[in-house]
């Protein structure tokens, strides 16, 4: 990438990283934050005072050869052991904050990747984010345990020792002075393409685990189309991208750390002439004939260790860059669920009776899409009552079922639930009271009995039986090998599409919700048992409020009423 490219860039960009800086700084609590700064600040005060007082020690032992006194050598032990204590004190902190804070974003990305308006409004994939669960979280632990300490020993270090230089000889002071920007200006010339190779490998390991995800689900159907070479080949194309990506990275990071240790060792030598050509009397200007031995021996100590926070803050300058590309790209996966949005409660009420529900002016319009799916939608659905919604694929009838329950906001309009607003309402009591059947039902590697009734141990057994008859179960239950006990594979397997179905309906029943949404319950079902899953339905009308999204004309003519949506389109 060319220079003016780089700088466009980095330039249209630069909001986003320094949004995404601010998020990382602001997850660092003030006490850690004061607790590494204290710890940074005794370890340089250690370190110099170790190096001081071998200075000395080393400067008499050239000057008058004897024995160190036992006391300096114990001072000396001390500070080295404290600095070492000090060291190891730094690393716990910082890995301590990085484990706390990766767990903490891991835990808030997989609790909103498991709420449906979450997956509605963001639109991952299964595979991208298990990429973001498990690598891009990853990328966050060494800027929290590498990058954050280097960057606060780089601050407080330097300047520690480049009071003690000036105070020993100006001219040396002045020289790590001018040559320590040179190694902060290159970073930050570097930093304007680290960040965004970084976010580009980032994305190109999120679609691989995408793409990989997908052949994987579709393998069956791949080797019966006797398509699994050119699948192979396909992973392996996307594959060596994301290689090429992570290898742009690798260069930029090598290269960085080259130049850094190449001006940080051209100023340790400048410095390392002046003293000694000082010392020897070449130089007679400045400062350069007070030079003493002591001095120009702090100076030459404690030269390196002025550059050394420096090119270890360079050498985890690329952590910095490849959180800020990881954070860009997981800050709008952090934010709560869009819908609902009411607080949690211990223990969530159950209501007395079916509600009512009330659509007003309803328009349904999906980011990005540039005309409404349907508009002016005004529905009353009466408490007790089983309406069947009937449309044309792409009529809006999943849609309109994401608005009822609260997975999507709607572009006008308003919704109610016993004349309170949809937004409004308590998130744990519409979970207590309503039931939601999709059209895909995903069902869980677990017993039958646990996809029925999840978390229930010890389900009433009379009720259990019912629901199990009235779902057109029991013939199902009867021909698997434990009964209800039976496992079933990943995402049911083990059953046909319209048993899952009935064992979907029947985990949605299991509750006794006062509010069902059903979307095309009865697809994939024979004619008996439609007529099984439409006798329980006609049962639980008049305690239960159902709304129906159905194709079938037999499902429609079940229900109290009749809605078809291309009224509104």
């Amino acid at each position: 990438m060319d220079p003016a490219t780089l700088a466009a860039r980095h330039n249209s960009e630069a909001p986003l990283w320094r949004a995404a800086a601010r998020q990382l700084r602001g997850y660092i609590p003030a006490r850690t934050r004061y607790a590494l700064l204290a710890c940074i600040t005794g370890e340089a005060l250690a370190l110099i005072g170790f190096l001081w007082l071998l200075a000395v020690t080393l400067a008499a032992l050239v000057t008058a050869p004897a024995v160190p006194p036992l006391s300096t050598l114990v001072l000396l032990a001390i500070l080295a052991l404290a600095r070492g204590a000090l060291l190891i004190w730094r690393d716990r902190l910082a890995t301590r904050l990085g484990l706390q804070i990766t767990s903490r974003l891991r835990a808030t990305l997989a609790h909103n990747a498991m709420q449906p308006a979450w997956r509605l409004q963001h639109g991952e994939g299964a595979g991208r984010l298990a990429t973001r669960l498990g690598q891009e979280v990853d990328v966050l632990q060494p800027y929290y345990g590498g990058y954050l300490p280097a960057f606060f020993n780089a601050m407080v270090q330097p300047l520690l020792i480049l009071l003690l230089v000036f105070s020993q000889n100006w001219l040396a002071g002045v020289l790590l002075l001018f040559a320590a920007p040179m190694i902060p200006l290159f970073m930050a010339i570097i930093g304007m393409g680290v960040a965004g190779l970084a976010e580009q490998q980032q994305q190109q390991l999120a679609r691989l685990g995408d793409h990989f995800l997908d052949r994987l689900r579709a393998l069956p159907l791949l080797r019966l189309a006797g398509a699994t070479e050119r699948s192979i080949d396909s992973v392996g194309v996307a594959a060596d991208a994301w290689r090429q990506s992570a290898m742009r990275v690798l260069r930029v990071a090598f290269l960085s750390s080259a130049v850094l240790e190449f001006f940080a060792s051209i100023a340790i030598a400048s410095v390392a002439i002046y003293v000694g050509m000082a010392l020897l009397g070449f130089l007679t200007w400045g400062p350069a004939e007070s030079i003493t031995a002591v001095s120009a021996l702090v100076i030459l100590l404690l030269a390196p260790e002025y550059f050394a926070p420096l090119r270890q803050l360079g050498q985890h300058y690329h952590d910095r860059g490849a959180a800020l590309a990881a954070m860009a790209g997981l800050a709008p996966l952090l934010e709560s669920p869009v819908a609902p949005p009411g607080q949690h409660t211990a223990t969530a009420p159950r209501w007395s009776t079916a509600p009512q529900v009330t659509v007003t002016d309803l328009t349904l319009q999906p980011p990005g899409c540039e005309a409404p799916i349907f508009s002016g939608l005004n529905l009353e659905v009466a408490a007790g009552e089983w309406l069947a919604i009937t449309g044309p694929s792409g009529s809006g009838k999943s849609s309109l079922a994401d608005a009822l329950l609260g997975f999507s906001t709607p572009a006008h309009g308003d919704i109610r639930i016993d004349n309170q607003p949809l937004a409004h309402m308590n998130a744990d009591e519409l979970r207590v009271n309503t039931a939601w059947l999709g059209q895909q039902p995903n069902l869980s590697a677990a017993s039958v009995l646990a996809n029925i009734a999840p978390g229930d141990d010890d389900p009433a057994q009379s009720t259990l039986q019912q629901l199990i008859a009235d779902c057109a179960l029991t013939p199902v239950i009867a021909a698997l090998p434990h009964g209800l006990h039976s496992r079933l594979g990943d995402d049911g397997a083990g059953l046909s599409g319209g048993e899952r179905q009935r064992v979907a309906l029947a985990r949605a029943l299991y509750r006794q919700p006062r509010l069902l949404i059903l979307d095309e319950p009865t697809a994939s079902l024979d004619p008996a048992s439609e007529s099984a899953i439409l006798t329980t339905l006609r049962k639980l009308a008049g305690d239960t409020t159902i709304i129906m999204f159905v194709h079938s004309a037999r499902a429609a003519a079940a229900a109290d009423r009749c809605l078809d949506l291309t009224a509104y389109e």
